[in-house]
């Protein structure tokens, strides 16, 4: 029942920091005269990975407590 607590949290979580990362990068990506279409895939892909295993971490470690 944890675990099942613990990965639902850690998706909803993770889906909201890639929508709010996939919407603010390419627009400050467009305010230092960069091409967003060529810049933002590797940098949300790697972005998005990242925050996501971090996230799902810290949430398993709060919730389970280990």
């Amino acid at each position: 029942m944890n675990i099942s607590f613990a990965i639902s949290i850690s998706l909803i979580a993770v889906i909201i920091v890639a929508g709010l990362i996939g919407t603010f990068v390419p627009l400050f990506l467009h305010k230092r005269g960069i091409d967003p279409a060529i810049a933002t895939g590797p940098f949300i892909t790697t972005s998005n990975d990242i925050f996501g295993i971090l996230i799902y971490f810290m949430i398993a470690k709060l919730i389970l407590g280990i």
